[in-house]
């Protein structure tokens, strides 16, 4: 990963970020991706590139009859695209583009092999008076995005996807510590793939590595404390509580799922405040251990 400016003579964009990241696991999955973030002409535009591609191995929980964890494995490549302007100070609004490409093949089930490819178009919304884009101790960061799936683009799967979330960031301790609180809410509305839909874990909310509760929409809420005691060591604690509706288990629709933890952070750039560490989190009947690169949220 690296930390630079576009143009030196820019005082005001934060500094842009490009990385490559890699992953293999014991199931064999693995994946590798590249990403970009740049920030221009004084924070006017915002731009973020990202493609990868790898063999994802996972599971999923089927509901009764049969009533047990189901493997599955995919091929999946994606490339993703998002432009943002200020249109006001501290507003943003732009576009986003996805084209990925999944091929599917579930265990117990030969002949079940499902090929879906997503390409999706997107508006983007978000209003940022963070005092840091990479470790705010303050402000907030509202943000809307809708995304469609429409047939003209060659879906087979015709949907819509609105996702809504808001950080706010406190002070603590002198200005040291961050209180920060998150509020996310994805509705995904139509004809929602397998592939598509969401899933509790991850940054809504930590502890839950499983993949069992799953859904077309999901709500979550979450707070972090970050305590930094050292000028590049510090610790996070959290908790939080997220839900799942139009679940694959009908069981689990509106389901509280709570999920606390606790976590290591070191400061890899000083200048800009950009950690990297690790996370531990238990949730109900299940647990999650997280490398971090930047916050949860």
């Amino acid at each position: 990963m690296a930390m630079y400016k576009l143009n030196k003579k820019d005082t005001i964009s934060p500094s842009s970020l490009s990385g490559l990241v890699g992953m293999y696991s014991t199931n064999k999955t693995w994946f590798t991706m590249a990403f970009s973030k740049f920030y221009m002409a004084e924070d006017t535009w915002r731009i973020v590139i990202a493609g990868g591609l790898g063999n994802i191995n996972y599971q999923f929980f089927a509901p009764e009859p049969i009533g047990r964890y189901i493997s599955y494995a995919t091929e999946a490549k994606f490339v993703y695209l998002k432009a943002q302007r200020k249109i006001l100070p501290k507003f943003y609004g732009g576009l986003s583009f996805m084209y990925a490409d999944y091929e599917t093949e579930f265990a117990d089930a030969e002949d079940l092999t499902t090929f879906n490819i997503l390409r999706s178009v997107g508006a983007v919304f978000s209003y940022d008076n963070r005092s840091n884009v990479y470790y705010p101790r303050k402000g907030f960061e509202a943000n809307i995005t809708f995304q469609s799936y429409p047939e003209f683009m060659g879906n087979d799967f015709i949907s819509n996807n609105i996702e809504v979330y808001y950080n706010h960031f406190y002070p603590s301790r002198g200005n040291k510590d961050v209180v920060a609180t998150r509020v996310f809410a994805g509705f995904g509305m139509g004809d929602i793939s397998f592939n598509q839909q969401m899933v509790v874990g991850q940054t809504d909310i930590r502890g839950y590595s499983e993949g069992k509760y799953r859904g077309d929409q999901l709500i979550a809420i979450q707070a972090e404390y970050r305590w930094n005691p050292y000028d590049r060591i510090g610790f996070v604690g959290f908790a939080g509580v997220a839900s799942v509706f139009n679940a694959i288990d009908e069981s689990h629709d509106g389901l509280l799922l709570p999920g606390i933890g606790a976590g290591f952070r070191y400061t890899a750039f000083v200048e800009n405040k950009m950690n990297i560490g690790i996370d531990l989190a238990v949730g109900k009947g299940d647990w999650g251990f997280y490398f971090k690169i930047g916050e949860a949220f």
